[in-house]
């Protein structure tokens, strides 16, 4: 007998974005990008008693654009996070803008059955979802200060496929470009002296490059940027674990009249075992068992003894309020099985029945009942 599968979703955190240190967060102290800053200095002196006063000439550069952003996840939790199959698994990612200019991202076509959605941050009473055949989205954000972060968060739903199968790998990726948010011909875009035009990929200015009053050059951290094409992908992944439940029935004669417990026969007056044994070959433990066993006819079920529960052998008593009896109909609720530890195939044997691991999850439930 096959019992239905229950298909799960478990998620674990697989996040790609180095762990950035305080100092490299927005501080009051951080100047805007692109403030002009000059300077004079001045000397006095005297010729033959008469003061001179002379002034220097003015100094004047430009503040350069730090470039630091960063995105965490909601999934804190070290247990899986469980979803149905069919049901919406859901990570919640937060851009968080550190820089000491405003940067804009852009956020890709999501794949089929996967949505990104976010509140606006210049309307936040708007929420915008992009779904799969929606153009793609550009996030801007403002620049925070120490006190008051400029953040975002953008949800990604994704819609776990009914026919997903236990051991499938599954994503809710957000991978982001950070884009320039204007048109500045005065930001050094690392690659020539022709400025940056909105919606062009932020570029750090090439490492050795010789610093230039005149224009805005851009700095970020190792890893952040890598020159080309400044993704940050913070991958969700999910592996699907279903519940892969089986139940086998077997009989034992346990004795009889007139041979006792020694090689007893199924004859009147017999006490006869059934063993019901609910395997898990999935990779998630189920709950939620109910269990029928409509006992054949022959048998007197009010004289019918229940033995115990057990848990891979191990014996725990049926809970009483757990047993039902209508008629011949046995039922026994609440049943749990744990998950196979190893999500390895079962083999077949010749005949065709399942060779069970012993790493499968197994709950053992027994009663016996007297042969009129």
């Amino acid at each position: 007998m096959k019992l239905k599968t229950l298909a799960f979703i478990a998620a674990s955190s697989a996040m790609t974005l180095p762990a950035f240190a305080a100092e490299y967060d927005i501080t009051k102290f951080d100047t805007l990008f692109g403030t002009d800053i000059s300077n004079t200095a001045t000397l006095k002196y005297q010729v033959n008693g008469t003061d001179i006063d002379e002034t220097s000439n003015t100094v004047e550069f430009k503040v350069d654009r730090k470039v630091i952003f960063s995105v965490t996840d909601n999934q804190t939790s070290t247990d899986p996070v469980v979803v149905n199959a069919g049901d919406n698994a859901v990570t919640i990612y937060t851009i968080q803008n550190d820089s000491n200019a405003p940067i804009s991202f852009k956020l890709p076509v999501p794949p089929t059955g996967t949505t990104y959605s976010y509140v606006d941050p210049n309307d936040t009473s708007k929420t915008i979802t992009v779904g799969n055949g929606d153009p793609a989205a550009i996030i801007p954000l403002a620049v925070g200060n120490a006190t008051s972060p400029v953040t975002v968060d953008v949800t990604v739903t994704l819609t776990v496929p009914n026919d997903a199968e236990s051991g499938d790998k599954i994503f809710t990726p957000l991978t982001i470009v950070a884009v320039e948010p204007a048109d500045s011909v005065l930001i050094d875009n690392g690659e020539d002296a022709s400025g940056v035009t909105a919606g062009d990929k932020i570029v750090a200015t090439a490492a050795g490059t010789a610093w230039d009053e005149d224009v805005i050059q851009t700095i970020t951290i190792a890893d952040l940027l890598d020159g080309t094409s400044i993704k940050l992908a913070n991958d969700q992944e999910f592996i699907v674990a279903a519940s892969d439940i089986d139940l086998v029935k077997s009989v034992a004669i346990l004795s009889d009249p007139v041979n006792g417990t020694t090689n007893p026969k199924a004859i009147p007056g017999a006490v006869v075992e059934y063993t019901l044994t609910i395997y898990n070959l999935g990779a998630v433990a189920a709950s939620g068992i109910t269990l029928t066993d409509t006992v054949p006819s022959a048998f007197n079920v009010a004289e019918t003894t229940y033995t115990e529960l057990f848990y891979d052998d191990a014996g725990t008593a049926i809970d009483s309020n757990d047993i039902t009896v209508s008629g011949n109909a046995i039922t026994i609720s609440n049943i749990s099985v744990a998950a196979d530890t190893d999500t390895s195939d079962s083999t077949v044997d010749a005949d065709g029945n399942i060779e069970y691991k012993t790493t499968d999850g197994k709950t053992i439930i027994k009663f016996t009942v007297k042969l009129p």
